[in-house]
């Protein structure tokens, strides 16, 4: 039951990360977000935040269990045929190699990785383009 249990906070956790997760990569920068009053599905940025802050911590604990509950299988994934115990195994070593290639290419801007990034910085763009028109309408309704 327990194993169940983590499985599934594990789930519903990372769904909610990555919503929330999707929430913070499409919303405006800083206050810009309180200034327009962004929102999404009825929440604003800093609801979206905390939910983030919030199942981060749920998947990490609810992680560190699963890790705890299922020790033999992870143990079982660093023996060789011979059933030897070897650090780095072959799936583990790509695996390695895929998150500090991911990592290393983030740290140094390189593309295709510093696309996405960018495509945050014109979400960003988006909103105070949005705010300056906003703004525009109210000074010529003022004016009026």
């Amino acid at each position: 039951m327990l194993r169940k249990i983590t499985s599934f906070l594990l789930l519903f956790s990372f769904i909610i990360m990555v919503i929330s997760g999707v929430a913070e990569f499409i919303s405006p920068f800083g206050r810009l977000s309180m200034m327009i009053k962004w929102e999404m599905l009825g929440l604003d940025k800093m609801r979206w935040q905390a939910l983030h802050i919030i199942f981060m911590m749920v998947f990490t604990l609810a992680g560190l269990f699963h890790i705890f509950l299922n020790i033999k299988p992870i143990k079982a994934y660093l023996k060789n045929r011979s059933r030897k115990m070897v650090v780095f195994t072959k799936e583990m070593s790509i695996a390695l190699l895929i998150t500090a290639g991911l990592f290393y290419g983030t740290v140094q801007k390189y593309e295709p990785l510093e696309k996405f990034v960018k495509l945050n910085k014109s979400f960003n763009d988006h909103w105070i383009e949005e705010f300056k028109k906003e703004r525009a309408e109210k000074m010529l309704q003022a004016r009026k």
